[in-house]
């Protein structure tokens, strides 16, 4: 193990110094024009509804999905439960990172006393804190800096992991870290502070920053409780967003979208735009969990959500054919095309819209359709209920 000098941690005492550049708050609001409109859809990733408990952390890599709480861990693949270990019922933050043995990604959870449990082979948690070099630290969160390197916050320390060696550096007193793009961020008293896998670091002044993440462009964002800020090339933090409130409770960098909570809504940044949804009606203390797919985790008082961005450029019918029209050929067709015996055609993205109540109402609600000898597996039940409760 290598261990970096803590001269580097010297360096953000000056920098907290800096002045926060910023702009007239007025065109940053949604009154001044800075939101523009943005369509979610609700993603159905528990198809058979089973009972995981109260969630309080959650990761996924790909098709495999794994959620932490007081009942312990349970692992999903492909929308149906495999395994429940319960050896540890208490959590604080969950990750998908890179793996010691060398893997693209281990799903991993970090229980209240600072261990680090690795979910093995969708069966079973082991505690790998030993194999990063972690031993006897206390690990209070984790981050992917790239591919290959891992970050871990300690008491009073960031420990980063590369497969070979693990490095360590001083910095101040941080509540959480995220990474992304070979960098990481950490949220510090008033202060973001970023830095690299050299261990090189700076601090940017926010006075009541709550979070920060790491972008995909390689851009820290970071929130108040009122406003959403963007690094800029010249070094600074500059405000994208002033919800004129404090309204803003959630931040996460997810695929190619930083998404962010505004009291009852959804909002990502592409950039320096600004995009929310209108009328989602999100818990107001909901937390956010990124997902490996782009899509944002929602937590609300141990519930989990989770929602995908709707690309405004796919028409109705691209993505009705993309999701529901395989669903249709296997368990619809044979009855719901033009004169079928049905009496109701069903062959477009058009007709469903059309009738989506009915089919809400006899497929979810009732479940009298399709009716006896036309089986519907609970994934493509599910695929159909997130289709017609979409608001297209």
């Amino acid at each position: 193990m290598t261990r970096v000098p803590n001269a580097v941690a010297g360096a953000f005492a000056l920098l907290l110094a800096a002045p926060l550049a910023g702009c007239a708050a007025g065109v940053h609001t949604r009154a001044g024009g800075a939101i523009a409109p943005l369509a979610v859809k609700s993603v159905a990733w528990n198809a058979s509804n089973a009972d995981l408990g109260a969630v309080v952390a959650v990761a996924d890599a790909g098709s495999v999905i794994a959620v932490f709480g007081p009942a312990g861990a349970t692992v999903l693949s492909s929308g149906a439960v495999v395994a429940r270990d319960a050896t540890v019922t208490s959590w604080t933050d969950a990750q998908a990172i890179h793996g010691a043995d060398g893997s693209a990604r281990w799903i991993v959870g970090v229980d209240a006393g600072g261990r680090l449990h690795y979910v093995r082979g969708l069966s079973s948690l082991e505690d790998v804190s030993s194999r990063y070099g972690l031993d006897g630290r206390r690990v209070r969160g984790v981050a992917m800096l790239d591919p290959n390197r891992v970050a871990f916050l300690l008491d009073g320390e960031i420990a980063v992991a590369d497969g070979a060696r693990v490095m360590r550096f001083g910095v101040p007193p941080l509540r959480a870290i995220a990474g992304g793009d070979g960098n990481g961020a950490g949220v510090a008293s008033d202060a973001v502070v970023s830095f690299d896998a050299s261990m090189g670091a700076r601090s940017f002044p926010l006075r009541g920053v709550t979070a920060a993440v790491v972008g995909r462009d390689g851009r820290i964002y970071a929130t108040t409780a009122r406003a959403l800020y963007a690094s800029t090339p010249q070094g600074d933090l500059a405000l994208l967003y002033d919800a004129a409130g404090e309204m803003l409770h959630g931040l996460a960098a997810s695929g190619d979208h930083v998404w962010f909570a505004d009291g009852p809504e959804l909002g990502t940044v592409d950039g320096d735009r600004v995009f929310e949804t209108s009328g989602l009606h999100l818990p107001p203390a909901s937390t956010l969990a990124p997902s490996s797919s782009g899509d944002v985790w929602v937590l609300s008082g141990g519930s989990l959500q989770r929602f995908a961005r709707v690309d405004p450029e796919a028409s109705l019918g691209a993505r009705w054919s993309s999701s529901l029209g395989p669903v249709f050929a296997r368990a619809c067709a044979s009855c719901h095309v033009p004169g079928g015996v049905s009496g109701t055609d069903l062959s477009s993205a058009e007709r469903w819209h059309s009738e989506r109540a009915a089919i809400r109402r006899r497929v979810v609600d009732t479940r009298t359709m399709p009716p006896e000898g036309h089986e519907l597996s609970e994934a493509d039940r599910a695929t159909i209920q997130a289709w017609v409760d979409e608001p297209n």
